[in-house]
């Protein structure tokens, strides 16, 4: 029976480092962290002699002229992220081998093809956030209504990212997890506030390089130290392998909630979104996604797998449970790279491993502001304030956002909840009013409760599901995922959507 999938609060490696040890690993990550913030200040002086400092389009849009380039490996190094390629998609293809796939990258890359297809029409009404475009066509008050379910959700995957992070780190430079986890979102926060949206697309791109570089290395040294004789593609039983054949080892239900749960929403993703906006052009932006597709597949896909096969012979599973000192997967990273890399190279891919938590961490707090700042209160405020003022709480804003996203770090405990429930938000509430924009039938009547109705009954059923209390309502095989609540949320969505065609009548 597949149990719900969550993951106890990791216990931080006590892997004794000498004193000079430790000081190779901070250097490199004050080499790096200044090299970032430098790219923020770059920025800010640039737009500060251009006259732009003070222009919130520059600081939220960049201007609106990314390369595909910019594009493309932006929306990669958001993806091949600590919280997703390094713990919880490696995590999948240990617990279930190749079949692991139908869980994340599958859906993903269908998604990369849905943007590509969708491009130029997301880009119709020229307009840069989601909430903008449901005011375009459904007033002020719609945008309002959107704006905090993205705050919740991107808020989510921050945290998610700053915790995976500070867990693998914390044993190289020898501070408690909390402390780290400030580190790490300091950092992001300076450069955040100085060069915003330009900042994070730029910053993307070194980042980009290192975690390329990063999981590729991992991957050599888990097949390196593989026996002789042994292959990824024969592999003890993954822990959580729920069927045969192997290739649909989640089983049948699983990946079906999975599709559901991550598809309407991923195919609306606000950080893809707004650099689908931020393109030069459409055909830009059409090149960005296909580069950022074709980065997904071998960096999310292919190099996660050979590193959870590898894993899977290295650290195999005792009574069907991962052992202890890999955490049920969530440190295979971290134990690789005490146990099969030099100290040089350690070092290395500690800089790699925070280049990949920054680059999502800057994507998810720039949603979040962006959200709070241009889509929640500007419609309030720039009738009342100057643009300094109001390019000042932009800013601050952005600090704020990666704040909060560590105060959320502190407290998270299960990957699994969040990748769901996150997604699922998405999914319950933004897919319906964003899609139906483009539709000239669709009223404000209907948009509004779909958000309405698809945020409030996805939290309720959450906590109801989390708590046991479905499980003698749903169908079994729905009541074993844990997941029901983004079906049942969604079909409240269409529900309220539907009454309010009945209030347009």
């Amino acid at each position: 029976m597949l149990a719900r999938l969550t993951a106890a609060r990791p216990v931080i490696l006590k892997t004794e480092f000498k004193v000079d040890t430790r000081i190779y690993y901070w250097i490199g990550i004050l080499l790096y962290s200044i090299t970032v913030i430098g790219i923020g200040f770059y920025v800010w002086l640039r737009d500060k002699k251009q006259g732009k400092a003070q222009d919130n389009t520059a600081y939220w849009e960049a201007s609106r002229n990314l390369s595909a380039w910019s594009v493309g490996l932006s929306i990669s190094a958001s993806m091949m992220s600590v919280s997703w390629s390094s713990v919880y998609g490696v995590q999948l293809f240990y617990w279930y081998g190749l079949g692991g796939s139908w869980l994340l990258i599958i859906p993903w890359l269908l998604t990369m093809g849905g943007f590509f297809i969708l491009a130029p029409l997301f880009r119709k009404f020229q307009v840069f956030s989601q909430p903008q475009l449901l005011e375009k066509r459904f007033g002020t008050r719609t945008r309002q209504l959107l704006a905090p379910t993205l705050i919740l959700v991107f808020t989510i995957w921050a945290g998610a990212e700053i915790y995976a992070a500070g867990i693998l780190i914390a044993p190289f430079l020898g501070i408690s997890l909390p402390q780290t986890l400030f580190l790490i979102a300091l950092i992001v926060a300076i450069y955040s506030y100085t060069g915003g949206f330009e900042a994070v697309v730029s910053t993307d791109k070194i980042q980009f390089v290192l975690v390329a570089v990063f999981i590729t290395a991992i991957a050599f040294l888990g097949l390196k130290a593989l026996p002789a004789g042994a292959s990824v593609w024969h592999t003890p039983i993954p822990p959580k392998t729920q069927q045969l054949p192997v290739v649909f080892s989640p089983g049948w239900v699983l990946i079906l909630l999975t599709f559901i749960a991550y598809m309407p929403g991923w195919i609306v993703e606000t950080d893809v979104w707004i650099r689908l906006q931020a393109a030069r052009s459409d055909g830009q932006a059409r090149k960005g996604i296909l580069i950022a597709g074709i980065n997904s597949a071998v960096f999310v896909g292919f190099i996660p797998f050979l590193i959870g096969a590898s894993a899977l012979i290295l650290f195999p599973p005792v009574n069907g449970h991962a052992p202890a000192e890999i955490q049920d997967g969530a440190l295979i990273f971290t134990v690789m790279m005490q146990k099969y890399a030099p100290l040089w190279l350690n070092l290395a891919l500690s800089i790699g491993l925070i280049a990949a938590s920054m680059s999502t961490i800057d994507t998810c707090g720039n949603v979040v502001a962006l959200s709070f700042s241009h889509d929640l209160m500007e419609p309030v405020l720039q009738k009342r304030w100057p643009k300094e003022k109001l390019n000042l709480f932009a800013r601050l804003s952005s600090v704020g956002a990666i704040l909060l996203a560590f105060v959320y770090a502190l407290f998270t405990e299960s990957l699994w909840d969040i990748f769901y429930l996150s997604s699922g938000l998405l999914t319950t509430t933004v897919f319906i009013p964003v899609i139906s924009s483009f539709f000239k039938s669709t009223r404000k009547y209907e948009v509004n409760l779909s958000i309405i109705f698809g945020f409030a009954s996805t939290i309720v059923f959450y906590f109801l599901e989390s708590r046991g209390m479905l499980q003698g309502i749903e169908p079994q095989r729905i009541a074993q995922t844990g997941l029901g609540y983004i079906l049942w949320g969604f079909l409240c969505a269409v529900l309220g959507f539907g009454l309010g065609k009945i209030r347009k009548k």
